[in-house]
């Protein structure tokens, strides 16, 4: 279902920044990179090292040089604040979150004081009903920042587990 949501997002608005926050193995990254048009950047953030090894051996091997895809490792915290001025991402077009629900609400609001949406920036953050974000939503749903819906899903390996994720607008007002 998320795979779905990317894909219309990524064919309506033809987002030339995109942010990644959670790497992983690198699979999801592949994904979004083909979906890319020409001359967009990818910039993926993922936390642990070993994660990140892998990922940049697969993001590699699916053809993406660093160009087109730029690995990050380390926590979001500490490298939000520094997109700008050491990877040259003045603002992001498309958010995809699926890294630890508990940062999604902070690393939003790390996005929004250092002025890294772009206005009318689409944030996609998944798994939002499980294992949940509830503070990430609130926040989305009443901040009057975003236009927000959330569209209901089934877990991805456990499909009977009811899930969700958030596709958020934002407005760019304060």
């Amino acid at each position: 279902m998320s795979g779905r949501i990317v894909e219309r997002v990524l064919l309506e608005q033809a987002p030339l920044r995109v942010l990644e926050l959670g790497t992983y193995c690198g699979y999801g990254t592949v994904l979004l990179a083909q979906g890319l048009p020409p001359g967009a950047r990818l910039y993926t953030i993922e936390g642990d090292p070993r994660h990140a090894a892998v990922a940049e051996k697969v993001i590699r091997l699916a053809g993406f040089s660093e160009q087109t895809v730029e690995l990050i490792v380390g926590p979001s915290e500490e490298v939000i604040p520094r997109l700008r001025e050491k990877h040259g991402l003045m603002n992001a077009n498309l958010v995809f979150m699926d890294h630890w629900k508990r940062c999604y609400l902070r690393d939003l609001r790390l996005l929004e004081s250092h002025q890294l949406l772009a206005e009318g920036a689409t944030i996609l953050a998944d798994n939002v009903l499980f294992p949940g974000a509830p503070h990430f939503l609130q926040y989305a749903k009443t901040c009057g920042k975003y236009h927000c819906k959330v569209h209901r899903a089934n877990l991805e390996y456990f499909r009977a587990i009811p899930d969700g994720i958030a596709e958020l607008r934002y407005t760019g007002t304060h």
